[in-house]
């Protein structure tokens, strides 16, 4: 198995063991290079764009940019979303009990998170802004080093 780590924080890596659960589901479907090249061609075009406005008004441009990105998404996961027979808001829930019962693995349903909640969105924009985030190098993110 293929393992994320690189551009999203040394601690990332795709569970190793497949607990069966929606979460995991959902994080092995996000990993794919057509997203993360996807992804990265939407950041590299947008993330310019963002201020931190420390709780100031968002610029109308920035939720125009929100609704595109959320279009890009739901078309991205709208096949799993059917298969699983639940919505983006109840992924990103199961994803997030996932982190607060103790599994830190679960990352790139935060991608989706972002494209359901217009303040996540413009949080993760600012943190590829600022580095903190990259998928520049999205091929790098399936290796692990061991």
């Amino acid at each position: 198995m293929l393992h994320p780590r690189e551009g999203h924080g040394p601690e990332l890596a795709v569970p190793e063991k497949n607990d069966g659960s929606l979460a995991y589901r959902l994080e092995d479907y996000m990993l794919s290079g057509s997203f993360l090249m996807q992804l990265n061609e939407f950041v590299m075009k947008h993330m310019n764009k963002f201020e931190d406005v420390e709780g100031g008004e968002h610029p109308h441009e920035w939720h125009d940019l929100f609704l595109e990105y959320e279009r890009m998404l739901n078309h991205r996961v709208e096949a799993f979303l059917k298969a699983e027979g639940v919505s983006a808001e109840q992924a990103v829930a199961a994803c997030e009990r996932a982190k607060a019962a103790g599994n830190k693995d679960y990352k790139f349903f935060e991608y989706l998170a972002a494209a359901v909640e217009y303040e996540r969105f413009c949080s993760v924009m600012l943190a590829f802004k600022s580095g903190k985030r990259n998928v520049q190098r999205w091929w790098q993110c399936f290796y692990r080093e061991y």
